[in-house]
């Protein structure tokens, strides 16, 4: 017993239970739930005592020492008691619990007590939890307003004071409760986010360190130690109190390694020739009872149906094996010299300077026929093209590692998988065959013996799925970042602007699909392999109102690729005529591809980087196609199945060069199906690399030739990033070429006249003057002939598409609708082209002829305008291009309104000039006599009358050299036309026979 004096106080009420989320924070809830709760369970008590069952929680006997104890069993001693306590767990979730309902009224009168006092103290102790929060939560505590009431009445009284006894009693108020809690909170989530911290950077420093993980050390590192030194060993008989014989309850379960040692194992006692002999003999024997030989048994004397993916090579002596998948490449870094330099050193020459996109070393570390793989090292690798960007998507330390893991997982859950299988089926195989044998014995008959191939697991193949997959996507992940890059840069054209449509691209990121109710995960109606991811790069505009171009996979031109190896660099899946409208495996919710042609890409396990473009169908199979249309689809697959050469602009480029020309055919094919009604007979259009060629066979005014291949006027190029057809020219037509782009310089006339009517508008305070002139300028008239060519042409473009086939939105009406729709295009578009080759012919053909006739460069907007001839009703509405005959200068006397006489000087000049007659049945080039008046330098010419030349008397066509030499034909080309330079020949001849010459 203690002694009165040194009685201690009662211990305080014990603090109350904190919960904490996942971050370390505070488990908080509004009061008002909280006294909720603590109501809600007094009367649910109060109800459960009175009319229900109530639970008795109590500590089960233990019926052993009960049986061996003298006496009564319901007395017991004080010594008894204590020794039961002492004995009793230190912990007492560690005691027997037992549980049991029971109705107030069934129990004797000290367990009612006993039960009612129980759950009075446990209210008791809710409500004082709850008085104290709410307390704490008011604005005033009860202290606080007592010490304001003693402040009131010290300052009434000065016999009392804040200093006094009585005022020394009172402390000030507690802070509130809601502000110490949320401090707790955030100090608690401080400390759990700095654990957090350290274990991510330490193991940030092991991944980029490996050296470091052994000398790494957690906060609960520290906690375990210090629970072991502290815990008293229980086995110390010697009663010495010795520290550090405790346990770690807590030990992590990674930590222990359950792996023999070497040093004790019997494979101590082999010589280490024996040794790899042993090691050599299980892997072959691994291999040739494993997978690798059921598949050379099953594929023996028929086609091989199902192959290894892997390439297995021998290293260290038959020790290990080395597995590879794809084509490498040659490394020539500098660590890779030194290792082979080593390597060579030491006479161990299997170092080599080539690295493949997938690769793996594997071992076997028992000679049990059930031993399993062993992963020794695991690496995939994919690089972007020289030049590219890989976006900092390259693998690094901790993905290799978890990598690792999971292929190794695969390989193990593969064996344990086929192992129990085995077993279940040689038992249930076991006790069929004894049943079988029994009932054959009965009916007299011979026993059959009845055995089941077992089930040959296939590591290798999962271990293939695995890294496959991971390449696959890592893959995708780049090409989809490059394209986005793209997009952003020069492929981008103006965002949010309509009349820009198909001028840039939009990018379909990479979606990947994990459930079994996304679009990735079924199959469409070809039975094409789903694929787990998918990406697409949209460009060009396309009309797509009845049915969009069918979107199909691109087949490899190889002859082999049936009988290649399935790798990264071949696609094997063709396309076939049953896809659905939306056939580019991408999401409902993407409508990035809606008017525009696509290039999708779909990650196909065990198959590789399958790629699709709009048009690539049965119906344009790049295998029978030019030369042309072969290397840019190789240029395209390799751009993107091509590991270590990865390149979006690349295969963007190649799929855009594929598109023009499939557009240009089919414009081509558009425009010759209306041949009968509105093709000329004069026009042929030919398809070159991208490229459309108009040509045209020309004829001249009384002037006869024999009948010859079309000449080639200008071409109608498709441009890669926005679709649209461009006019382009052959070098030697200069003038041309700078009229359709309106150059100022092509005419000096025009460009001296628009100095003077800038300088005239300047000086009259920028007033327009109008000119009769400036609407009717060669440079002006020829380029806009030739933009609404291109505009004809785009709409036509954009209707036909690429050609191939269709996703009918209607199948009834689509076609009709889209034909219809083109027949009106085609009409605007032969308007356009007859007009433009008449330009050609005048400001190409009979350009060069007329230089080469008379020696001087021919004049622009010399001739006084465009001329009106009724004798040649079909004239282009283009000023005729003239070479100057003869000049004087004349003078006339002009009388002025005041009276006066003034004398001018105005320059005649007779022009010999040359225009075209184009219409539906020829292209004729015609000449006139033009006399023309100029008052100034920067006048505008006035043409005073003109006249067309009569038929030439005595004129006959004479033939060309044949001895000269011609000009070398392209091997590739099939073109039927001939060189605009050999038809300048003809119209030379022509024009010396007009003047003369």
């Amino acid at each position: 017993m203690n002694s009165e004096g040194s009685t201690k106080p009662p211990p305080g009420p014990p603090p109350l239970p904190l919960s904490q989320t996942e971050n370390g924070a505070l488990s908080m809830a509004p009061l008002s739930t909280v006294v909720n709760s603590a109501t809600d369970s007094l009367y649910q008590d109060l109800y459960n005592l009175v009319y229900s069952d109530v639970k008795i929680v109590s500590v089960a006997k233990n019926n052993t020492a009960t049986n061996n104890s003298g006496g009564d069993g319901n007395a017991s001693s004080a010594e008894d008691k204590l020794n039961a306590t002492v004995g009793a767990p230190s912990n007492p979730n560690d005691a027997l619990l037992e549980t049991r309902k029971a109705k107030m009224a069934n129990l004797s009168f000290a367990q009612r007590r006993h039960e009612l006092t129980r759950r009075i103290v446990q209210h008791t102790k809710s409500v004082a939890h709850c008085y104290a929060l709410t307390a704490a939560s008011l604005p005033k505590s009860h202290s606080s307003l007592q010490y304001q009431k003693l402040l009131k009445s010290s300052s009434s009284s000065p016999l009392l004071s804040p200093t006094s006894s009585n005022a020394a009693k009172i402390h000030e108020p507690p802070p509130r409760l809601g502000a110490t809690v949320q401090v707790s909170s955030d100090a608690l989530q401080f400390v759990k986010s700095g654990w957090i911290s350290q274990d991510e950077a330490q193991d940030a420093l092991y991944f980029h360190h490996d050296e470091l993980w052994k000398a790494r050390g957690h906060c609960h590192d520290v906690l375990g130690a210090l629970c072991v030194l502290s815990t008293p060993n229980h086995n110390d008989n010697c009663g010495g109190g010795n520290r550090g014989g405790g346990f770690w309850p807590d030990f992590p379960t990674d930590v222990a390694l359950a792996v023999d040692p070497y040093g004790v194992s019997k494979e101590k006692s082999y010589s280490p020739s024996e040794l790899k002999a042993r090691l050599a003999s299980a892997i072959r024997r691994k291999l040739v009872l494993g997978e690798v030989g059921s598949i050379r048994n099953n594929n023996e004397g028929k086609k091989l149906t199902s192959q290894l993916p892997w390439r297995i090579v021998f290293e260290q002596g038959g020790g290990s094996i080395r597995l590879t998948h794809g084509s490498p490449r040659t490394v020539s870094t500098a660590e890779a010299l030194r290792q082979r330099s080593a390597a060579k050193e030491e006479e161990d020459c299997e170092i080599n300077l080539q690295q493949y996109p997938m690769e793996a070393r594997l071992s076997v570390l028992s000679e049990d026929s059930n031993a399993s793989w062993k992963l020794l090292s695991l690496h995939v690798r994919c690089s972007p093209k020289t030049g590219e960007s890989d976006h900092q998507l390259g693998m690094n330390k901790k993905q290799m590692f978890d990598l690792h893991r999971i292929g190794e997982r695969a390989m193990i859950v593969e064996e344990a998988i086929c192992r129990k299988a085995n077993e279940a089926t040689k038992n249930t195989t076991t006790t069929t065959t004894s049943e079988e044998e029994n009932a054959m014995e009965i009916d007299g008959e011979k026993s059959i013996e009845t055995t089941s191939s077992p089930l040959i697991p296939r590591p290798l193949l999962r271990l293939f799925e695995v890294t496959h997959a991971f390449s696959l996507s890592l893959q995708l992940e780049m090409l989809s970042s490059q394209a986005e890059a793209l997009r952003r840069g020069a492929w981008g054209g103006a965002a949010g602007v309509k009349e820009t449509l198909g001028d840039g691209i939009a990018v379909s990121p990479a979606y990947f699909f994990d459930s079994e109710n996304d679009v990735g995960n079924k199959s469409d109606k070809n039975n094409r392999p789903a694929p787990i991811a998918v990406m697409a790069v949209h460009f060009w505009a396309v009309c797509d109102r009845v049915g969009s171009p069918r979107v199909g996979d691109i087949i490899c031109s190889d002859k082999d690729t049936a009988n290649s190896e399935k790798d990264d660099s071949s696609s094997i899946i063709g396309a076939g005529p049953g896809q659905r409208r939306d056939d580019n495996f991408l999401p409902a919710s993407d409508n990035k591809g809606k008017e525009r042609l696509s290039l999708c890409i779909r990650a196909v396990p065990m198959v590789g980087l399958v790629v699709s473009l709009s048009g690539s169908d049965a119906e344009n199979d790049m295998t029978s196609e030019s030369h042309h249309l072969k290397r840019n689809a190789d240029k395209l697959l390799s751009s993107i199945q091509n590991p270590f050469q990865l390149s979006m602009s690349d295969a963007l480029l190649a799929a855009t060069v594929l598109c023009a020309e499939r557009r240009c055919h089919a414009v081509v094919d558009a425009l010759n199906r209306t041949k009968a009604s509105h093709l000329p007979p004069w026009i042929h259009l030919e398809v070159e690399c991208g490229s459309i060629t108009v040509a045209g066979r020309i004829s001249y005014q009384h002037f006869s030739l024999k009948r010859r291949a079309p000449t080639v006027l200008f071409r109608l190029a498709c441009d890669s990033r926005t679709g649209r057809f461009l006019p382009t020219f052959h070098r030697s037509i200069s003038i041309l070429r700078r009229l359709a782009c309106n150059d100022p310089s092509t005419s000096d006339i025009q460009f001296v006249s628009n100095v003077a009517m800038a300088s005239a508008r300047q000086a009259k305070g920028n007033m327009f003057t109008k000119k009769v002139g400036e609407r009717e300028s060669t440079g002006r008239l020829v380029r806009d002939a030739f933009d609404a060519l291109s505009r004809s042409m785009d709409t036509l473009g954009r209707k036909c598409g690429v050609g191939g086939l269709w996703n009918e939105s209607d199948v009834l009406r689509s076609k009709s609708l889209r034909e219809k729709s083109v027949e009106q295009s085609v009409d605007q578009t032969w308007a356009s082209l007859i007009t433009c080759s008449g330009i050609a012919a005048v400001f190409g053909v009979a350009g060069i002829a007329l230089k080469v006739s008379s020696g001087v460069d021919p004049v622009i907007d010399m001739s006084g305008g465009v001329i009106f001839d009724e004798a040649n009703a079909n004239l282009i509405r283009v000023p005729p291009l003239s070479v100057p005959l003869s000049q004087k200068i004349v003078e006339k006397r002009v009388k002025e309104g005041d009276g006066e006489t003034k004398t001018k000087s105005e320059l005649q000049s007779e022009l010999f000039a040359v225009s075209a007659k184009a219409n539906t049945e020829t292209l004729e080039l015609v000449c006139f006599d033009v006399l023309m008046t100029m008052k100034s330098a920067s006048s505008v010419p006035m043409r005073m009358k003109y006249a067309s030349i009569k038929q030439l008397e005595g004129k006959e066509s004479a033939e060309l050299d044949a001895a000269r030499p011609a000009k070398r034909v392209k091997t590739s080309s099939e073109s039927k036309c001939q060189h605009i330079l050999t038809e300048v020949e003809h119209a030379t001849q022509w024009i010396d026979a007009v003047l003369g010459l």
